[in-house]
């Protein structure tokens, strides 16, 4: 089939005046080259024509999308604020929280990263998890565990309990936030899913920005405890949206997940968080020391686990790339900023 596709180009620029070995008049070419380009052109109608990919006038791919895509689209972004909102509600009540429980700078810092703790640690490990065993049944789990979380840091009796809600809901996060995104990857294709991802980042980063100041509208008027029922009705509604729009089972892979390598990940960005945060306070300075030794042989771990195992948590490949660093650095500089 090779063979006839070239001598087909062959056969056009021939035809076309291209072919510089057979120059001059038709009537002058020698009769059995004529008719071998006849025969030639004659099964080359029989061949389909295919432009070849990455060339001019190429199709492009085609795009694909899911039934009633508008509310699927609007259950994922509602489902992902909800973990955006919870990021950043936190700070602005942290003055009234500490006063509240006579708490230690410490305390309040774990207060504050202890969502984006949960939801770090475990975003790549559960994000694995809903890939294999239901993308759909994460995510509706996520965003259940979600209300609860709010209720059990709101009601919060002390300090100790409310880190531990925060930790809950980022674990929570960790199970519905990248699903969302996994789930956009599955349900569009080809160029239609630049605008449901693009809709999803857009309106994600801005409910981040926006979680501080609905906080302190609240504090105007409520105890600090209002802010972390903000999310509430908005978890409620994407949570009822989540079980009867998004599809179930969406190209979900059926290789096992490295749960070595998942836990590794966990004890990993732990270790790294809370190791950073008890580095400033006085008197810890052991403790983050073994902190970040613990991270350190977690990272260790983890890499020779990823460069060993026949299915990776994590393609290290990717972090070789330099448009990787690019948006890495980017990500830690915006939240880094918006975090405090």
């Amino acid at each position: 089939s090779v063979r006839l596709a070239l001598e087909c180009a062959d056969s056009e620029r021939a035809g076309s005046g291209e072919d510089s070995s057979d120059t001059g008049p038709s009537y002058a070419r020698p009769t059995a080259s004529i008719r071998r380009t006849a025969s030639i052109r004659s099964r080359c109608e029989r061949v389909p024509r295919v432009t070849p990919p990455g060339i001019a006038g190429s199709p492009t791919e085609p795009s694909s999308a899911p039934s009633r895509q508008g509310l699927v689209l609007t259950t994922l972004i509602l489902v992902a604020a909800v973990a955006n909102l919870n990021l950043t509600v936190a700070n602005t009540a942290l003055p009234d929280i500490g006063k509240a429980f006579n708490a230690s700078q410490t305390a309040l810092d774990l207060i504050a990263v202890g969502f984006s703790l949960g939801l770090a640690a475990s975003v790549l490990y559960l994000g694995a998890l809903g890939d294999r065993y239901g993308r759909k049944l994460m995510l509706v789990l996520g965003t259940a565990l979600s209300i609860p979380a709010a209720i059990l840091a709101a009601t919060a009796s002390s300090v100790g309990v409310l880190i531990a809600a925060r930790i809950f809901g980022g674990l929570a996060a960790g199970m519905a936030f990248p699903t969302t995104l996994a789930l956009i990857t599955a349900l569009w294709s080809g160029p239609g899913r630049t605008k449901p991802i693009a809709l999803w980042s857009g309106i994600g980063a801005s409910m981040s920005a926006l979680g501080p100041l609905l906080s302190g509208a609240l504090l105007l008027h409520h105890a600090w405890g209002s802010v972390f029922l903000l999310t509430l009705p908005l978890a409620v509604i994407a949570l009822v949206m989540a079980i009867l729009v998004v599809p179930s089972h969406v190209n979900e892979t059926s290789d096992p997940v490295d749960n070595l390598g998942g836990i590794l990940s966990i004890v990993l960005v732990s270790g790294l968080i809370l190791a950073i945060n008890f580095a400033p306070v006085p008197n810890k300075g052991t403790l983050a020391l073994v902190l970040a030794a613990i991270a350190i042989v977690a990272l260790i771990g983890f890499y020779l686990r990823q460069r060993r195992t026949k299915f990776p948590l994590y393609d290290l490949h990717v972090a070789s790339r330099r448009v990787f660093w690019v948006a890495a650095v980017g990500g830690i500089v915006v939240f880094g900023s918006l975090m405090g």
